[in-house]
């Protein structure tokens, strides 16, 4: 069994270590496995425990809270998140310990009776409250959609500890628990913010600037090596990752295109050529070999986004779904929408496209347009009148 660390005076880590993990919830790519941070606070009037570990690893995590602490001594969990890699060992705990107080949000609260279908006393915190243990304090700080919306952080101002949940953290197993004792793993940690944190920068703002006051000496992750080499820097790192875009006076359009046979491509000039008789700023790129992480980039500065498509087999091609699903891991700087493209035996993939968009919570800005094979000059007449109109929703003009 993994053995327990101290981390500060009566502070330990009891998480679960998973180094050949590859695929985090079957979603995320792991290539050097990743960690199950829990900890245990031990006050001199009361117990805590900070979140748990992944269901699988429920017996070694309870084996190595009974040897610090008796479990039917424990008397409090504060879960920051309810994820089930946060609180996968909570029910066979309280099967141990059915007076555990949890401290959580009222989210989490709500989540935890969904996930769990057991008595448990729950008590919902709220901003910045305290609780002392006896020397030492526990203070929650929300942070909403970091990246559930029940996730809260836990301060420990006397020895400087702050547990962050999800935030700040990396898919990274090392041999040792902290990052001024393993290899580097920045790739890791960018990798982790891309996949789990991006579309929540706003958010991110609001809860850095919430801890960059404070003294910390190491932060404390649900995932990955704790951070005490430079904790700073890391909640440094945050601000920048997640900087507004910046303003540059005028409305810009992302217009991605696949063109197999460069129609679609004709017409995309045309849609380009009236948005920029509007006066917006538009980037163009072509769907088919462009890194998604420049397109992700893009859809962060981009008011609009316009798709122009082909039909392939009654449906627009994979790329065109790939390059839409990028959508979802950013928080788009605007919503208006419209899509174009050329067919030849059928053209459904406008339509279906348009939808998704509406889906995605886009304002189509005018109706989308399609054309079999190439496209008469009235047609591209048309494509550049709806640019136009593109610019016209961009600008609030009728």
């Amino acid at each position: 069994m993994i053995g327990i660390t101290e981390i500060a005076p009566e502070v330990y880590w009891l998480g679960a270590k998973h180094p050949e993990l590859r695929d985090f919830d079957e979603l995320f790519p792991t290539s050097n496995g990743s960690t199950y941070n829990a900890y245990l606070v031990r006050g001199r009037e009361k117990v805590a425990l900070i979140d748990t570990v992944k269901a699988p690893f429920t017996k070694d995590y309870l084996d190595r809270v009974a040897s610090l602490v008796p479990l039917e001594q424990i008397d409090l969990l504060v879960v920051n998140h309810t994820e089930p890699d946060h609180c996968g060992a909570l029910g066979a705990l309280l099967e141990r310990n059915p007076n555990i107080e949890i401290y959580c949000t009222k989210p989490a609260e709500n989540f935890l009776k969904q996930l769990y279908d057991i008595p448990m006393k729950t008590r919902v915190v709220a901003e910045g409250q305290e609780l002392d243990l006896g020397g030492k304090t526990l203070r929650f700080l929300l942070a909403p959609n970091l990246h559930w919306p029940d996730t809260m952080f836990t301060y420990l101002p006397e020895q400087q500890l702050l547990f962050s949940c999800d935030a700040f953290g990396a898919h990274f197993c090392g041999d040792s628990l902290f990052d001024d004792e393993v290899p580097d793993f920045s790739s890791d940690f960018i990798g982790y913010y891309d996949a789990i944190m991006r579309p929540f920068k706003e958010k991110i703002r609001e809860a850095v600037a919430k801890v960059e006051g404070l003294d910390i000496q190491v932060i404390c992750p649900s995932h990955g090596p704790l951070r005490r080499r430079d904790p700073k820097s890391v909640i440094a790192s945050y601000r920048t990752l997640s900087a507004a875009p910046p303003e540059t006076g005028r409305k810009r359009a992302l217009l991605l295109t696949l063109s197999p046979h460069g129609n679609t491509r004709n017409m995309a000039a045309a849609v380009r050529a009236g948005m920029e008789s509007r006066g917006v700023e538009v980037v163009e790129l072509a769907i088919y070999g462009t890194p998604a992480g420049t397109i992700r980039d893009e859809l962060e500065c981009a008011d609009a986004l316009v798709i122009g498509t082909p039909t392939i087999n009654r449906d627009a091609p994979p790329q065109v779904w790939q390059a839409l699903s990028l959508v979802s891991t950013v928080t788009p700087k605007g919503r208006i929408g419209a899509v174009f493209g050329s067919y030849g035996w059928s053209g459904e993939a406008v339509k279906l496209i348009e939808e998704r968009l509406v889906g995605l919570k886009y304002t189509l800005a005018a109706p989308g347009l399609h054309y079999r094979f190439t496209p008469t000059e009235a047609d591209i007449a048309a494509c550049r009148g709806l640019g136009e109109q593109i610019g016209a929703a961009l600008l609030g003009d009728k």
